[in-house]
């Protein structure tokens, strides 16, 4: 079983102290959404980067080919370091940039870190951000039943706004960062530990089957696509009949049209695509504010193919088609595409956007390799096409620290076991 005391192998080398603080440090930086961002996590990455330096600096290890193969996490975004000195440190292309910081430092610092300590138990680490995310969910959604917010029917009237909403004021998040988060330390809790006692399995089984299920009630629209993916990928997996198999789908298919039907914030959200097909829908529905954005996003990246517009127009450039379709709020809210892709593509054009998927298809393939790197692999890209992850603090640290982690290590020879 996982044990917190076997964060590093057994060693006899007198930088073992060292070593040991800069592993706590490292798995202290998986607590992030708990930290205030810019603010003490960006502090514990600082120290952690400092100790990893130092740890490399008194004991030196051949790192060459180890960062060579890690600047496939930095190449989609030098674009943004050069827009920032052709602009002459233009407010607007610097704070974009400094979304984007994390993979010009950590991009170093994480593999250095593995190679130094020889740090390879990365399950405790997603062990460890899988708890937490329980833990916040236990609490989030305690107080939220405690206010009887569920109990009203108003909470599940234009898109589960005030549901949603008050579950955001608690847990302070967005729930699509929750979603994606809570299905990913799903996934963490149930590949956790194959020789772990069965009492603990079977309590990682609930917490994770616990963590779906509020997932669902939050009802982001691509997190319960990613879930039915889930379990589909999971069925084409197992080595059992295809009569079986498709007993499984058939159960897969039921329970999701069941969701639907049942839970009345689902229900609330997929029933707006009913609206726009009836006629009845206005700007106020979140899918035709969706359109909005995408036509705004597919317009601008059109007009502006092979160079893009520059972080620095970026938003401008979507404020203004927003204000010329009389989308007031879009434009004041300064929505971004809600597609990582495109969000790339609008940038800096058509070159980078494909620079961009082919340095994450190198990526996935080698996290797909792992069973709980795979799912996260699939939440991420599908998470991608319908919201810009990369472009907020919190997806960056969530998908540059598990992304490196996983990248960084290799998979065990057990791993075909788990399911």
């Amino acid at each position: 079983m996982i044990k917190l005391t076997n964060l590093l192998p057994a060693s006899n080398s007198k930088f073992y102290k060292l070593h040991l603080t800069t592993a706590l440090f490292f798995l202290a930086l998986f607590v992030f959404p708990l930290y205030p961002l810019r603010h003490l996590t960006n502090v514990l990455l600082i120290v952690f980067s400092a100790l990893t330096l130092t740890a490399y600096l008194l004991n030196p290890v051949p790192i060459k080919k180890t960062i060579f193969k890690n600047l496939v996490f930095i190449l989609p975004f030098i674009p943004y370091l050069v827009e920032v000195f052709i602009s002459g440190f233009d407010h607007t292309a610097r704070f974009e940039f400094e979304k984007k910081l994390f993979f010009f430092t950590a991009v170093f610092f994480i593999p250095v870190f593995l190679k130094v300590t020889g740090f390879k138990n990365y399950k405790l680490v997603l062990l460890v951000f899988a708890l937490l995310l329980s833990a916040l969910s236990l609490y989030a959604f305690t107080v939220l039943f405690i206010s009887g917010v569920p109990f009203s029917a108003l909470a599940y009237e234009n898109g589960s706004y005030i549901l949603r909403h008050s579950f955001e004021k608690i847990v302070g998040m967005h729930p699509t960062y929750y979603s994606i988060f809570a299905l990913a330390s799903a996934c963490f809790l149930v590949f956790s530990d194959i020789n772990a006692p069965k009492n603990w399995r079977t309590l990682s089984y609930i917490m994770a089957a616990l963590l779906v299920a509020g997932v669902v009630f939050l009802a982001v629209r691509i997190a319960f696509v990613t879930v039915s993916v889930f379990f589909l990928v999971w069925i084409a997996g197992k080595k059992i009949s295809l009569w079986q198999k498709f007993l499984l789908y058939l159960t897969t298919f039921t329970i999701s049209m069941a969701a639907v039907f049942l839970v009345p914030s689902l229900n609330n959200r997929l029933s707006e695509f009913i609206s726009i097909g009836y006629g009845t829908t206005n700007k106020a529905n979140t899918i035709s504010q969706r359109t909005i954005i995408m036509h705004c996003s597919w317009n601008i990246f059109s007009d502006n193919l092979l160079t893009g517009t520059g972080s620095s127009h970026f938003q401008e450039s979507l404020s203004d088609c927003y204000n010329s379709k009389n989308w007031d709020e879009g434009a004041k809210q300064n929505y971004n595409p809600h597609n990582q892709y495109l969000s790339m593509g609008i940038n800096y054009g058509i070159i980078i956007m494909i620079v961009f998927i082919a340095c994450l298809v190198v990526i996935l393939h080698k996290l797909f390799k792992f069973p709980e790197g795979k799912y996260f692999g699939i939440a991420i890209f599908l998470f991608f096409l319908t919201e810009s992850l990369l472009e907020r603090e919190l997806g960056v640290y969530f998908f540059g620290l598990i992304a490196l982690l996983l990248f960084n290590m290799e998979p065990s020879k057990k791993a075909d076991n788990f399911l």
